[in-house]
């Protein structure tokens, strides 16, 4: 009578998983905005931050030397900056090492990102003052940044989805993931994709979906959400006509 018990009990669970599964398969359809109905032009407008010149930055301390260059950006799950990892050092009676800057104490000009670190208060800004952002694996490691750091809850690198494989459909292979577009308050703008010969090959914006659809920081591929039919009503995104920082 147990194991009846147990079967039934475990048949109840996969079937109550699979309706939430479901569920929000349903749900994150009714949220994927139709691409006839996403805009260029407002990107091209509003501009921003291209993510491949913000990595690599030049990074100025407190007192407005120039003290490293950004190295990775955290992201939240709400695609919204929640920080920069930056190497710094060199000098300060120090040797290289990393710093991680909350984004709201960032700020950007034409010469690159300004944060308050200096000398006297860089250990306040060390990779693992808080959880909240970086998960400690292996401090003898702390330099590898890339590979060797997990982050916190809910935050991803953006070297995590930078590179990877794009598809489309029912998990069609698509392009690459060239680069990313953020507002210059650190939102998610577009996602820039790479595509493949067999489409054409060109560079595309689209709206991008990270957790909750499908994809998160490890996953070897970014899923688009759309199928062939819908990506090749597409037009080129063109950088010229986007109004980025330090182009």
């Amino acid at each position: 009578m147990s194991n009846k018990r147990n079967i039934c009990a475990t048949t109840l669970a996969i079937t109550a998983a699979v309706v939430t599964f479901q569920a929000q398969a349903q749900a994150q359809e009714d949220v994927v905005r139709p691409l006839s109905d996403w805009d260029y032009e407002a990107i091209y407008e509003a501009g921003g931050i291209r993510a491949d010149n913000l990595l690599g930055a030049e990074v100025f301390g407190g007192n407005g030397e120039e003290i490293g260059s950004v190295e990775n950006v955290l992201i939240t799950q709400e695609n919204k900056v929640a920080a920069i990892i930056a190497q710094v050092g060199g000098f300060w009676d120090m040797g290289d090492t990393h710093v991680l800057v909350p984004w709201e104490e960032v700020e950007l000009n034409e010469e690159g990102v300004i944060t308050p670190v200096t000398e006297d208060n860089v250990d306040k800004y060390g990779l693992f003052t808080s959880d909240d952002y970086i998960t400690e694996q292996d401090l003898a490691e702390a330099q590898q940044v890339d590979d060797d750091l997990e982050t916190g809850p809910g935050i991803w690198k953006l070297t995590d989805l930078l590179d990877d494989y794009a598809t489309i459909g029912e998990g069609v292979g698509y392009g690459y993931v060239h680069n990313m577009l953020l507002s210059r308050n650190g939102e998610v703008q577009a996602v820039i994709v790479e595509s493949d010969t067999a489409y054409g090959r060109g560079t595309y914006a689209y709206p991008f979906y990270g957790y909750g659809y499908g994809w998160a920081p490890g996953y070897p591929a970014y899923a688009l959400q759309y199928d062939a039919d819908e990506i090749g009503e597409m037009k080129p995104f063109d950088y010229e006509k986007y109004d980025g920082l330090w182009d």
